[in-house]
């Protein structure tokens, strides 16, 4: 098998770390293009435009600063917890 682009590799490891290893679906929806899209380039069927590839970036930004304020909740929400055994 033929070593993936540059930027085929790129999205298939953000995918990867942020969903899971079936995260493509969830990556093409953050970044608002088609799961098959992203599949093709993945698998180096099709090469990415600037466009795409700008629109999947844009994507993990948004779904990284979504991350960070859930993460903030769910550790505000671990400390009430662990608060409320001490009493």
């Amino acid at each position: 098998m033929a070593k993936l682009s540059h930027r085929a590799a790129r999205i298939k490891a953000a995918a990867e770390t942020a969903y899971g290893k079936r995260g493509l679906t969830h990556l093409a929806a953050a970044a608002d293009v088609s799961q098959q899209m992203l599949s093709f380039v993945v698998r180096d069927k099709r090469t990415i435009s600037d466009d795409v590839y700008r629109k999947v970036a844009l994507g993990l930004k948004k779904e990284a600063d979504r991350m960070r304020a859930v993460g903030g909740k769910l550790d505000k929400l671990a400390l009430q917890m662990l608060r409320e055994l001490k009493d």
